[in-house]
């Protein structure tokens, strides 16, 4: 175990970080002016930088050879809007076509009908080339536009990446995208990681399996369920404890030689969903602790002088619903008014943004055990549906070759406008995007139906989840 605490200053650092929110820009229901009044409110937060999924599994649902004019044309006013309020972009490229992906035929069904219904595009890209082509095809459209590309999202967690040995699958996926985005845009920042929680464990793995040389800053998702971001949580791993799991990913990284690569925490918040349950994760804070828990994250992060960014989820809740715990971590209501965090977030940021002082939150609390503790017996519970299809293995990386700006795309579809790119955690229930006519276009209404597939998939995980990780 390495002195991982020693590392960290007793005062807040002076230099500037890029601090910021998640903002899902790409949905169902936000249009051009929704997304600009949405970047709007992100630049009045003070924040100088937004993260937002991009979904490959839009962008080239018919195959390879072409992109789809609509999704582009949406990634194009989301680039041009985001420049023009000085706002950088960490885009996260996720979700499978199901032309690229390893699920199993059964649920394929030769990608017919609703294939993303039946969680084929959670599944891992058969060809790990085929995402890198891709994804170095986005990039160089947007050379020297995109401040950083960030590959996949939490591909440790099986609502997102679906593989037999997941790690594997990562490191693959990693070591074929990291010189296709190197190629299109030299100055391009290429985040890998975007682990759920601190996991070390699988940090550790990623390093074994050579990952080393193949990016440019690691990304963990630091949780700490409902309780402070101070508590170190000595009951637990250090990965569901935001003040220690840090620092323990960390450690592996100056462990395997790359002391000098920076992390970003490119997730990090809390829900103020009413919800209550025994396990902690399930939980949501009120809205005043939120607030609270936001000044003193910040603070942390302003410590740690190897974080180079770090973005809050969210801008704003992504539903009504005040019981689905993920659509309520916003700093804004889903009505658009603001949570105490809105203004809590405001006037702390600029000891990141800005590198002013401002007090810390106190004394750093001593570091627990490293290795989780043997866990209480689960709660009962019946058993959700398990997805027992064969994944079909990954093949081999093979070499990327040099990408070349994007040629002409699929025609544009007439009339209606059509679905936007499915992100990761779509809200339970999806309105329709507001209109003067009663009727929802055919494409809008699909992407809907993407969305609550997704959303009941994540439910069927955390239940699972349950049984591995009860409190």
């Amino acid at each position: 175990m390495l002195g991982a605490w020693s590392m960290i200053p007793s005062s807040a650092a002076a230099a500037t970080k890029l601090a910021g929110v998640q903002a899902h820009l790409l949905w169902a229901n936000v249009d051009t002016a929704e997304m600009k009044r949405q970047l709007d409110l992100v630049k009045s937060s003070g924040s100088t930088i937004t993260r937002v999924d991009v979904g490959w599994s839009s962008l080239q649902e018919t195959g390879p050879d072409s992109f789809s004019s609509y999704h582009l044309g949406r990634l194009d006013a989301l680039v041009n809007a985001a420049e023009a309020r000085g706002i950088k972009l960490l885009l996260t490229f996720t979700w499978t076509p199901c032309w690229a992906s390893s699920a199993p035929e059964s649920l394929k069904q030769g990608c017919a009908g609703e294939w993303w219904s039946r969680g084929v595009d959670r599944y891992v890209p058969k060809d790990p080339a085929a995402y890198a082509s891709a994804l170095g095809k986005v990039a160089a459209r947007y050379k020297g536009r995109v401040k950083a590309w960030e590959i996949w999202n939490e591909p440790n967690h099986e609502a997102y990446f679906k593989a037999p040995d997941q790690a594997a699958a990562y490191a693959a996926l990693v070591k074929a995208a990291y010189p296709a985005v190197k190629a299109a845009d030299p100055n391009a920042t290429v985040v890998a990681g975007s682990l759920s929680a601190s996991d070390h464990a699988f940090t550790t793995r990623l390093y074994q399996l050579g990952i080393k040389g193949s990016f440019d800053a690691f990304s963990i998702h630091p949780y700490s369920d409902d309780v402070s971001p101070l508590d170190p949580r000595i009951d637990q791993d250090p990965k569901y404890s935001f003040i220690r799991g840090v620092p323990a990913v960390r450690d592996v990284m100056v462990a395997n030689g790359d002391g000098a690569k920076p992390m970003w925490l490119t997730e990090a918040g809390y829900s103020t969903s009413p919800t209550r349950s025994t396990h902690r994760y399930l939980n949501g804070v009120s809205e005043a602790t939120q607030a609270e828990f936001v000044k003193l994250q910040v603070q942390q992060v302003a410590k740690w002088s190897y974080v180079d960014a770090t973005i809050w989820f969210n801008l704003k809740d992504t539903s009504n619903d005040v019981n689905d715990l993920y659509a309520n971590c916003g700093l804004r209501r889903w009505d658009g008014s603001a949570k105490p965090a809105w203004a809590a977030f405001q006037d702390s940021i600029a000891i990141l943004t800005h590198g002013e002082e401002q007090p810390g939150p106190g004394p750093q609390l001593p570091e627990g055990p490293r290795e989780p503790l043997t866990p209480a017996p689960p709660a009962p519970q019946t058993p959700a549906p398990v997805d027992t299809a064969p994944v079909v293995p990954v093949t081999p990386v093979t070499p990327v070759s040099p990408v070349a700006p994007i040629t002409p795309v699929t025609p544009a579809p007439p009339a209606t406008p059509t679905k936007p790119s499915i992100t990761k955690r779509p809200p339970a229930k999806t309105t329709k995007r507001p209109t003067k006519k009663k009727t929802v276009s055919a494409k809008t209404s699909r992407a809907t139906k993407k969305a609550k597939a997704r959303a009941k998939a994540r439910v069927a995980a955390k239940r699972k989840a349950v049984a591995r990780r009860a409190r």
